[in-house]
């Protein structure tokens, strides 16, 4: 797992499955690799106090760190056991209502911890997205941002370029008056590396528990809710197509499967 990580190091996947590591170590670290088996990974699963999602991943990691020491030129062993997966569990869209995020905000004190707030919500990014946004890729003339630094390959986690709002570009405009960082998110004069410990503080403060990817999908669920079609709430998620929007947020649009219902009651399809 060690070696994996490290050939891994540059790559969107590694700070996370060095991360999971931390959790894994104890239980996985001197485990022989050809002893694995169903057995073995269910105890495991047992010893983790965490969704079957999180579980699921981490032993994702285990099967995928032992093809990679299996294979030339590393070929670090020679045999290796079968990991046993839970099954994928239905994943499920947590979003905030107008009035619970605004109650949310209020327990946002830091002021880098609500400009973050609106910024998720507004753009609808990535956490990571976020915090490593700088602001030469902030265009007040046009009202953009850049979500993808200068450098960064594209990868399945797309970066587009957003459009500001009026309640963000108020937020930003203000922010960029009192940078003392080229960090949008700065504390200190310093980027931000974790919001978690702010969104666990609010959380308790409000009463309304969120995640920065609560955030994401909330923004999507809005979107979606006030009829935007998928196709271009797809570009604003970064997502290759629309499938996996239509999977997520489709339900929430007021026109969802209309057409079909409408066609079974009546014998026709609406407009």
């Amino acid at each position: 797992m060690t070696g994996y990580i490290a050939s891994i190091e540059g790559k969107p996947s590694h700070s996370r499955t060095k991360d999971a590591w931390k959790a894994m170590k104890p239980f996985w670290e001197n485990v022989d690799p050809a002893t694995v088996d169903e057995t073995m990974c269910r105890n495991y699963r047992a010893t983790r106090r965490v969704g079957d999602a999180t579980a699921r991943l981490e032993l994702m990691k285990v099967s995928t760190a032992l093809n990679w020491a299996m294979k030339p030129p590393h070929k670090h062993i020679s045999v290796r056991g079968e990991v046993w997966l839970p099954p994928k569990p239905e994943r499920k869209t947590r979003h905030l209502t107008r009035p619970e995020f605004d109650r949310f905000l209020s327990g946002m004190v830091a002021p880098h911890a609500r400009l973050y707030a609106l910024i998720g919500l507004f753009t609808c990014a990535r956490p990571g997205a976020i915090l490593d946004l700088t602001w030469d890729r902030v265009d007040f003339m046009r009202g953009q941002i850049d979500l993808n630094p200068a450098g960064r390959t594209q990868t399945a986690k797309r970066r587009p370029v957003v459009p500001i709002g009026d309640r963000l570009m108020t937020a930003l405009q203000e922010a960029y008056a009192a940078r003392t960082s080229v960090y949008v998110v700065e504390r200190a004069g310093k980027q931000v590396g974790n919001i978690k410990k702010a969104f666990q503080a609010a959380s308790e403060r409000s009463g309304v528990r969120a995640t920065p990817y609560t955030l994401r999908h909330t923004g999507a669920v809005w979107a979606a809710e006030a009829g935007v079609p998928m196709s271009e709430l797809a570009q604003m998620l970064g997502h290759d197509d629309d499938r996996t929007t239509q999977q997520h947020y489709a339900r929430y649009s007021p026109g969802y499967l209309k057409r079909v219902a409408d066609a079974i009651e009546k014998g026709r399809i609406s407009a």
